[in-house]
């Protein structure tokens, strides 16, 4: 088959979804060399994916994923006849996004999440009214769905009366530098970077109100007397949208260096800090799969996450699971995973355990069989 996937996801700075393309692109050169990959990516983004032992054609654009309206119009108007030119069979939008029309070839998209329908006050209005009117349309075009989670599966069955048999779940994995380190140097001279001292308790993910960190900081703020200055809380991530709430929270408060924002991180620094911390800590209000959890699994990091949306699918009995809501419970469960030796050793082998069970070898192959599915589809009609 020729594949067309849309990579511009994949950026320097990149989140979750980038992440998620890059890795299913270099999953899908190892295990499906007789294909043939399609990259669709500005420059910059094509030269992060580019491997001299799998060269392949590649359909460069000017405009990213975030040029609104042209790139809309680019992907809805233009794109199609260029895939249509290139023999296009399968055109894969890994990033809730698909021409709408076209009908040169078949359609598959990749639904993360439903966040403009469940929780669209955790977004810019705009962004989540685009968004509803988007998705609604693309899973009626697409031939097949690839959801990421069972739970996101259920959202998409009940909020959008999507046929569950057009929806397929393939699971995401951790990249392989996520594992644990046993270099102290290395973890120290990075704990040193980023003004790091003392055990800590680490959070990752885009600074905005669906991660929850201001439950997460009260929770922290709420311990002080009981860690009495022995533990401080690291949170990673580029600043988002409706951080207003956040900031004023630490307006006027002497935290000294107890509270780091390290602002995004390199990708080589993520995994490091990540299986330095004493506990990974995600309280999120929803996740489609939930990505940095697995990671922290990965890396023998003892995980604490919410107990709603997939992370319960995802993480299983390997962490200990919260109510996100529940200020005290997170505390409680931080205070736990810090005083108590055996339970951290506990939770660290049964995260490395539950990681083990994905991989990008068996996301790829579960992806491309979706995509044999979506074409045969396409050529019986």
């Amino acid at each position: 088959m020729r594949i067309a996937i849309d990579v511009r996801t994949v950026t320097p700075v990149r989140s979750g979804i980038g992440n998620y393309v890059l890795n299913l692109v270099r999953g899908l050169r190892r295990v499906g060399p007789e294909h043939e990959l399609l990259l669709v990516g500005r420059p910059p983004n094509l030269a992060l994916l580019a491997d001299p032992a799998h060269p392949g054609p590649v359909l460069a654009t000017r405009l990213s994923h975030e040029n609104h309206p042209l790139g809309d119009l680019w992907e809805h108007l233009w794109l199609p006849n260029c895939l249509r030119r290139a023999g296009v069979q399968v055109m894969h939008g890994p990033a809730a996004m698909l021409p709408l029309l076209g009908r040169g070839q078949a359609g598959v998209v990749t639904i993360h999440d439903l966040v403009a329908f469940l929780q669209p006050e955790t977004i810019p209005r705009k962004y989540a009214l685009y968004m509803q009117w988007l998705i609604s349309r693309v899973v009626k075009k697409a031939a097949r769905i690839i959801s990421v989670s069972h739970h996101t599966k259920r959202d998409l069955v009940e909020v959008l009366g999507v046929d569950p048999r057009r929806v397929a779940v393939v699971h995401e994995a951790a990249a392989p530098e996520f594992r644990p380190v046993e270099d102290q140097a290395l973890l120290e001279r990075v704990r040193r970077r980023y003004g790091i001292h003392k055990p800590f308790f680490f959070h990752v993910g885009n600074i905005e109100p669906r991660k929850n960190l201001v439950r997460l900081i009260k929770a922290y703020l709420s311990l002080r007397p009981r860690l009495k200055g022995r533990a401080q809380l690291v949170l990673s991530g580029q600043k988002g949208w409706l951080t207003g709430p956040l900031f004023r929270q630490l307006d006027g408060l002497n935290l000294a260096d107890d509270i780091i924002f390290t602002g995004f991180l390199p990708q080589e620094d993520l995994p490091l800090l990540m299986g330095a911390a004493r506990a990974f800590v995600f309280p999120s209000l929803y996740e489609g799969f939930g990505l940095p959890a697995l990671e922290a699994m990965s890396c023998a990091t003892p995980l604490i996450t919410s107990n709603i949306s997939s992370l319960p699918e995802i993480v299983g009995s390997a962490g200990l699971l919260v109510d996100p809501l529940d200020e005290g419970a997170i505390a409680e469960a931080m205070w736990r995973v810090f005083s108590d030796d055996d339970l951290h050793q506990k939770l660290s082998r049964a995260g490395q355990e539950r990681a083990r069970l994905f991989s990008w070898e068996r996301t790829a192959r579960q992806t491309l069989a979706v995509y044999r599915a979506a074409h045969e589809e396409h050529v019986k009609r």
